[in-house]
């Protein structure tokens, strides 16, 4: 008895080898394939990187220009305010209204100005 496949054995194994060689080369067409579809989606990833850069970009320059926006409105509402404060303290003292000269006892400048004004008054036909 001797061990030796049978020409059925061996016409079975060849057979099972090429459907297993066809089954191979069938899934390596897919693969090829679906790197084909890997490197263009990876290309137009390459190409979409820049323009979403872009917009994040964009975004945030947005986002920083609002910031300094409202922070400038800010800074200029009261930079404003301020100065109406200013002429508002300058118009009190200039029209006798300032509390804290008329509490040191100092003479408001509108009754200052008449006195000046009733002393040094030259005007014709008036007794001095």
């Amino acid at each position: 008895m001797t061990n030796a496949p049978t020409r059925a054995d061996l016409a079975r194994r060849v057979a099972d080898l090429e459907q297993t060689r066809d089954e191979l080369r069938e899934e390596l067409r897919e693969a090829r394939g679906v790197l084909k579809d890997l490197r263009r989606e990876s290309k137009t990833a390459r190409e979409l990187v820049p323009l979403l850069t872009d917009e994040a970009f964009e975004a945030e320059v947005a986002r920083q220009v609002g910031k300094l926006d409202a922070t400038m409105k800010e800074a200029m509402k009261l930079a404003t305010d301020k100065i109406f404060k200013s002429f508002d303290d300058l118009h009190a003292v200039l029209m006798g209204q300032d509390r804290i000269s008329r509490r040191k006892g100092r003479t408001p400048i509108p009754e200052a100005l008449r006195a000046y004004v009733a002393a040094h008054d030259q005007t014709p036909g008036q007794a001095p």
